[in-house]
């Protein structure tokens, strides 16, 4: 009993010792705060008061302790401000409170029907210390065509609230279609047939495409706001066509693009049969075309087509008998050509087996052409050849008509015989046949033809040279596969080598001396140059 009584007697002086406590601390407070007041009340969003407002005294000298820049001033609450007065720091506070509604400026809108649009699109240049929510005081009528006043709630963090009114157009725009490939003269009328609204166009129209299917999303200017529409560009239109009536063979299979032509539509067309038509069947039948655009539309032609056979032979044009002499060379293909009813580039077959252009004699060629369809063409040619025989004066009148042309009075043998070496080597082909019976003969048909072998162009140096006045004699060769012929000339300085034949080396075989020959044959081999010395004169050695 007696420890009961004495714990109940603990308690009690410790309760009044705290309450002494708490008395002192608030007369020290009242005591220590006497020089400041207990609040300053400052309209959210607005600048921070100077220091005297907070001084019982605003004589006193004071300064802020609290870093009033950090203060966030735009929402309400309360805040404590420390201030320093002589030496000492009192505390007092800043009520930052927000008692004045918003204010906006109204926007008046304009959408299509169907569209959706929240509350804060009709507001703008929104003012208030604190955030603001925007709300429809009715909700508006989404779906009614026509203009109607929307008020708009404007609400801060602190409840004050005000009123904006605004207009809202709704506009039932629908999509214009057009034509593909048609003259498009659209005006904003075919948009917004009410006259009410200002309207033009913000998209530039004309630089669109009309001419395949496609959708346009364009933009409107209506009343200053940019409105969306579109433009449809659809193909409705069959394909047209001009029908062409063919005539084929019946080995034939043309697409049906063959039986139409000038195709007009707006997208590519595809040209099908609708039944496919029976090209071997001979003579005339209705052929059944189906023309298909991109976009599916479709159009029916029929056309006719003539079907034929082919029974007609290649013709040959160009074959005729000729002469020729032993040694010529002859083209059986010259001044030849195959032409035919329905086949391109028939192929010509020449049969010239029996030909001998080394022997006199009367000689058959057989030509032949045959097309696709077996048709066949022969023509015959009788070659009849003969051996050449020229008089001296048919030669020297030859032989003069060329050195009149490349000799001039102020020459020397020499150039002279230059002369003619250059002559000969560019005025004559080699081909590998002569005919070696009769050189005046061979010289003749070498300067007439232009072709021929070492004998030949031995021949003609020899005519030339001969009548030129430059003495010269035939050289042959001793030993080696084949035979070689070539000239040695006297200028008036001595006997030299002449040879106006090609060789591989390209090298210049004019005025050579027996010693140059005969480097050369060990330089080339096979006998080049290789002759029986005792028959000819001896060149200089230089």
């Amino acid at each position: 009993m007696k420890e009961g009584h004495r714990r109940y007697r603990v308690l009690v002086e410790l309760i009044i010792g705290l309450l002494l406590i708490v008395i002192i601390s608030c007369v020290v407070f009242i005591r220590w705060n006497d020089k400041v007041v207990r609040s300053v009340t400052l309209e959210a969003g607005m600048p921070m008061v100077p220091v005297e407002e907070f001084l019982k005294d605003r004589k006193e000298k004071a300064t802020f302790v609290t870093d009033i820049h950090a203060l966030d001033l735009s929402n309400p609450g309360r805040k404590a401000i420390q201030i320093k007065i002589g030496k000492k720091i009192y505390t007092s506070y800043l009520e930052v409170m927000d008692t004045v509604a918003p204010t906006a400026s109204p926007v008046n809108q304009v959408i299509v029907v169907g569209d959706t649009i929240t509350a804060d699109a009709f507001v703008t240049d929104i003012k208030d210390a604190s955030a603001v929510t925007a709300s429809f005081k009715k909700e508006p009528n989404l779906s009614e065509i026509g203009e109607q006043e929307v008020t708009i709630l404007l609400k801060d963090g602190s409840g004050n609230q005000t009123e904006v009114n605004a207009n809202l157009a709704i506009l039932d725009i629908q999509p214009v279609t057009v034509e593909a490939g048609t003259t498009v003269n659209l005006t904003t009328k075919d948009f917004i047939k009410e006259e009410l609204y200002s309207v033009s166009f913000e998209t530039d129209i004309a630089k669109l495409n009309f001419n395949k299917p496609i959708k346009h999303d364009i933009m409107l200017n209506v009343n200053g706001k940019s409105v969306p529409a579109q433009i449809i560009v659809e193909d409705t239109t069959a394909p047209t066509a001009t029908v062409v009536n063919r005539e084929i063979w019946n080995d034939d299979n043309p697409e049906a693009a063959f039986f139409v032509t000038d195709i007009v539509d707006a997208t590519n067309v595809k040209d099908t049969y609708k039944e496919v038509p029976d090209f071997t069947v001979l003579g005339e039948q209705d052929v059944k075309l189906i023309l298909t655009d991109e976009s599916g539309n479709q159009s029916e032609y029929i056309a006719k087509v003539t079907v034929k056979e082919d029974t007609e032979a290649p013709v040959i044009t160009g074959v005729r008998d000729m002469t020729f002499y032993i040694g010529d060379s002859i083209s059986y293909r010259k001044g030849i050509s195959v032409t035919d009813n329905k086949d391109q580039n028939v192929k010509l077959k020449i049969d010239s087996g029996s030909v001998n252009l080394k022997r006199e004699g009367t000689y058959q060629v057989k030509y032949s052409a045959t097309d696709q369809a077996g048709n066949t063409a022969t023509k015959t040619a009788t070659i009849t050849v003969k051996k050449l025989v020229v008089t001296d004066e048919e030669l020297n009148e030859l032989a003069d008509s060329i050195l009149n042309q490349i000799i001039k009075e102020s020459m020397t043998k020499r150039d002279i015989a230059y002369a003619i070496y250059k002559w000969v080597k560019r005025n004559t082909t080699y081909t590998g046949s002569s005919d070696k019976s009769d050189w005046k003969a061979e010289a003749y048909r070498g300067i007439k033809n232009g072709v021929g072998d070492c004998f030949t162009y031995y021949a003609i140096s020899e005519a030339l040279l001969t009548r030129a006045g430059i003495d010269n004699m035939r050289v042959t060769r001793v030993g080696g596969k084949t035979q070689h012929f070539w000239n040695l000339i006297n200028c008036g300085d001595g006997w030299y080598h002449f040879d106006t034949c090609p060789n591989k080396d390209k090298k210049e075989t004019f005025m050579m001396t027996d010693a140059e020959v005969e480097e050369y044959t060990r330089y080339r081999g096979n006998n080049y140059y290789t002759f029986d010395r005792s028959l000819y004169p001896a060149t200089p050695e230089e």
